[in-house]
């Protein structure tokens, strides 16, 4: 697939499952796509998910909840282990998140999910969390997918 053709899949694969406004979790998530970099020179390919943070997700201090901001990631990884797996769908094995930083409400975070390996039977990704206001790491993941 050409860089061309690659925009195009990101953006209709994005599209598709971030804004099903079906009721599902990832419509839930008020998530939409960021930003994407096709890699042409060695670097990882890379797509970005930006998630506004709403009331519902808030813990007793007042900040964004945990479970919250790992099914920012979950939402991130899947869509992008969906666009991957093509034709098929992919289901999540594993996924493991650092908490580095809070993320409060009213911010925005930026998910920046990097594709790592493209197999036929395990999708390997990794991802960084950005607050969009202060440009600041507040958490990292990585996890497998599998190919259904």
């Amino acid at each position: 697939m050409n860089k061309d053709e690659w925009v195009q899949a990101v953006k209709k694969t994005m599209d598709g499952y971030l804004n099903r406004n079906d009721g599902c979790f990832d419509s839930e998530m008020h998530a939409k796509l960021a930003g994407y970099d096709f890699a042409e020179n060695g670097g990882e390919q890379n797509i970005s998910i930006e998630f506004e943070t709403l009331k519902w997700q808030i813990n007793e201090r007042g900040g964004i909840h945990g479970g919250a901001i790992a099914g920012m990631f979950d939402t991130a990884f899947g869509v992008v282990a969906n666009f991957i797996a093509g034709e098929g769908e992919a289901a999540t094995a594993d996924m493991n998140i650092s908490f580095l930083r809070p993320v409060e409400y009213g911010e925005h975070t930026i998910v920046k999910v990097y594709i790592v390996k493209k197999g036929r039977t395990m999708i390997r990704l990794r991802a960084e969390m950005f607050c969009k206001e202060s440009g600041k790491l507040v958490a990292t993941g990585v996890g497998s997918w599998i190919p259904l």
